[in-house]
């Protein structure tokens, strides 16, 4: 059968997606890590019986639909190809931002991601458990990921293949215009808006984007 492999956005652990790990009886499924909060762990493993739905939040979209992998469809949450504004691009985050939260991450990673993490509409929880600290390395990839958010700019294969967007209309971190962006640019790309969640939509409500999902992965069959 079809797996499922998740790769968590900037600033989060595959922690994030532990209450999507039962949804899905009889598949497949394997959390990647970008190793901001430990080891790195980004090989992908054989599926030999159906392949692989890549499912993406934030830049972990952009970096599966940058693998050279031949994934059955790609999921998308809170996606885009292009994160930043520039000349003739509006929508985006004013690369000058990124530069005030590598100057932030440098001298407080903590408070730094807890900003980002509030900004995100994640709520703290007292039964939540802290932020990690990220270690030297980790730092290292958080900044390294944060320059490739400044100049991302994905164009995907003419072979790309069947892609669902989910993305909340609230979302401050990537506006409602950047997902409108990538679906146009995502050869039949279907998108579905949920009127809230912000940019942790996947995370604050999975119930409601759960049946859009296994929509789209029933489709794949």
């Amino acid at each position: 059968m079809t797996g499922l492999l998740f790769l968590h956005g900037w600033g989060y652990a595959p922690c994030a997606w532990d209450g999507w790990l039962d949804r899905f009886p009889g598949r497949p499924v394997v959390r990647l890590d970008a190793g901001y909060f430990g080891p790195a762990r980004m090989d992908i493993p054989d599926n030999p019986d159906g392949g692989w739905v890549g499912v993406g939040h934030s830049l972990g979209f952009a970096k599966l639909l940058g693998m050279h992998v031949p994934w059955r469809g790609l999921v998308g949450f809170g996606a885009f190809l292009r994160f930043c504004s520039g000349p003739g691009k509006p929508a985006g985050t004013p690369p000058e931002l990124i530069d005030i939260m590598l100057n932030r991450l440098d001298e407080d990673p903590v408070e730094m991601l807890r900003r980002f993490t509030r900004r995100c509409g994640q709520r703290p929880n007292p039964t939540d458990p802290p932020i990690p600290s990220p270690d030297a390395e980790g730092v290292a990839r958080l900044a390294d990921d944060l320059r490739l958010l400044r100049s991302l700019d994905a164009q995907p294969r003419a072979t790309a293949p069947p892609c669902l967007l989910l993305h909340a209309q609230d979302d401050r971190i990537a506006p409602a215009a950047l997902a409108l962006e990538a679906a146009e640019a995502l050869p039949g790309a279907r998108i579905a808006f949920f009127p809230a969640g912000g940019h942790a939509l996947p995370f604050a409500k999975p119930d409601e984007c759960l049946p859009v999902l296994k929509e789209f992965l029933d489709g794949l069959r």
